[in-house]
């Protein structure tokens, strides 16, 4: 029976939790001679897009960046990493920020930097 990609990359994200490196290595090589016995490696991009689908449904959020003006605190670091578990975490120090911070989970973007509102506002009376 032909799995889908979607159910490829869901028995792949399955297998992945708790996994070691040298585990997810073995899975992922595991995965690439699956689909080459079947003569099906032209379908390894759909798997690939689809784990992060899955990962996403599974475990939140895949990519968070922060972008503050000066440099996180370790407090501040691990309460992300607590909040947003499995997802990757990047932080950007811009100056020009000012203040606040800009969030952004995967495709959605939370401004509450002093840079943002101050474009809000200026935006605003342009338009007045």
């Amino acid at each position: 029976m032909k799995r889908s990609e979607k159910q490829l990359a869901q028995a792949f994200v399955k297998a992945l939790d708790g996994a070691t490196v040298l585990q997810v290595e073995k899975t992922a090589k595991d995965l690439i001679e699956l689909l080459a016995s079947r003569n099906e490696l032209h379908r390894v991009r759909g798997v690939i897009e689809a784990i992060e689908s899955v990962w996403k449904e599974v475990y939140g959020a895949s990519t968070v960046t922060i972008e503050t003006a000066y440099p996180i605190t370790n407090i501040l670091r691990k309460k992300l990493q607590s909040l947003a578990s499995g997802a990757d975490i990047k932080e950007k120090v811009r100056p020009e920020i000012i203040g606040g911070a800009k969030l952004r989970i995967d495709e959605t973007i939370i401004d509450g930097s002093i840079e943002g509102h101050l474009a809000h506002l200026n935006h605003a009376f342009r338009n007045v």
